[in-house]
């Protein structure tokens, strides 16, 4: 259905972009398309059946629309998670290491969005009903990332995790940085896309959180003072570029009381958060597939260099004077350790980074060639890369009907 592109050679005008590629007509009308080589748009046409598909935003994709249409159909059926289950399997596989399998869930995902603008709160919103409906058995086989952490065999589960996961993005880096950019486009403009959304991360962390440590509350004010520390450490230091990331409604105020509300279980606190970040970005959510690309690369280079006596002489370096209950506050109050600590080494890199991207970005067209639109970008691409290193690890399962491990995997939304 997703097929390879057919060329006809026919040479159009100049352009820049190597690589970019854009429909020809209005997303759906035509099978054709261009796609800049060396200096030059070159028409080319997708395979027989199939229509030309994109945003403007990411990259476009050949979809045979009326075999895509019935395909979803027949997966639609009265199960716990909405019939989903096969995608959040292929999901499953990638994070286990089948690049194979994610390759498969990055594209039916930007496919059905494509398709259907609605169709990512269809998924979000089935898959959080069936995690909030079956909450008990989920939470029966969770794991909790703190305790796993203080331990060497914990430890080499959480590498050999972040390994296999790495494995699965750096093989599909392009597809999954698009795919997170089509997300972040469709929640900015659709509510059911951002509500589903919401609701599918809420209901998967207080249900993981839940069966891990016996309770998902995390403190609203150990998180304001958390993230007060971590703010006043990042603007004494990177004042210029980190220092933005919490400004607006990104205060720690503000964020300390959505992830109190989110994590007792009000989809709301969620859906603020990753609004407010998105919102940031202007128009210009179509620059978060590079910063995603760089999460990934992150991710790899953590999980690579990563070992047991590493990780314990992190935690003594930058472990917080005084320890929470929520791995989350420990953690923001170990980053602001680690930003006093580094005494601006990194201003002057970071400094060169938004340069770069203030020169990169169009601001004309987005309106987000500015620190705060870099600063959200990458808090959001920090959170990916943790997320990331974490999710194999960090995960919970459904049981299969004769109670052992079943096949359905839920990844937990935030590291507790």
């Amino acid at each position: 259905m997703i097929g390879s592109f057919g060329f006809s050679g026919a040479l159009a005008v100049d352009c820049s972009n190597e690589g970019l590629k854009r429909c020809a007509e209005p997303n759906g009308k035509s099978a054709r398309f261009f796609e800049c080589s060396n200096g030059k748009e070159v028409e080319s046409t997708c395979k027989t059946g199939e229509t030309c598909h994109g945003n403007g935003d990411t990259s476009t994709m050949c979809i045979n629309v009326p075999a895509f249409k019935k395909r979803q159909k027949l997966m639609k059926r009265d199960t716990a998670f909405g019939g989903y289950e096969p995608l959040v399997n292929e999901f499953n596989g990638g994070m286990y290491g089948d690049a194979q399998s994610f390759n498969k869930f990055c594209t039916n995902m930007r496919s059905m969005m494509f398709v259907d603008k609605n169709s990512l709160g269809d998924v979000t919103g089935s898959v959080g009903n069936g995690v909030r409906n079956n909450r008990s058995k989920i939470g029966q086989n969770s794991q909790d990332i703190g305790k796993l952490s203080q331990t060497t065999q914990g430890q080499n589960t959480l590498i050999k995790g972040a390994k296999s996961f790495s494995n699965s993005l750096n093989q599909n880096k392009a597809e999954y940085s698009y795919l997170v950019a089509d997300v972040a486009t469709n929640t900015k403009h659709n509510k059911q896309g951002r509500d589903g959304l919401s609701s599918v991360m809420t209901n998967t962390f207080t249900a993981t959180a839940d069966g891990a440590s016996g309770g998902s509350q995390i403190s609203g004010v150990e998180t304001k003072q958390a993230l007060t520390n971590l703010d006043f450490a990042l603007n004494a230091h990177y004042p210029g570029t980190l220092g933005k990331v919490f400004s607006g409604n990104l205060s720690p105020d503000n964020l300390g009381n959505n992830v109190a509300a989110l994590s007792s279980g009000n989809s709301n606190g969620t859906a603020n958060i990753f609004g407010s970040l998105v919102a940031n970005t202007k128009e210009g959510t179509e620059y978060l597939a590079p910063f995603t690309a760089g999460a990934v690369q992150l991710t790899d280079s953590t999980a690579q260099y990563a070992s047991a006596s590493r990780m314990n002489s992190v935690f003594r370096k930058y472990q917080p004077s005084s320890i929470s209950s929520s791995s989350t506050v420990n953690i923001l109050n170990g980053a602001a350790n680690a930003a006093v600590n580094s005494k601006g080494k990194f201003r002057s890199s970071l400094d060169n980074s938004m340069i770069a991207y203030k020169s990169t970005v169009d601001n004309n067209k987005c309106g987000c060639g500015n620190s705060d639109a870099y600063g959200s970008m990458m808090a959001m691409s920090a959170a990916l890369a943790m997320t990331q290193m974490a999710a194999p690890s960090g995960s919970c399962c459904f049981p299969s009907r004769g109670g052992g491990a079943g096949g359905n995997m839920f990844l937990r939304s935030l590291i507790i």
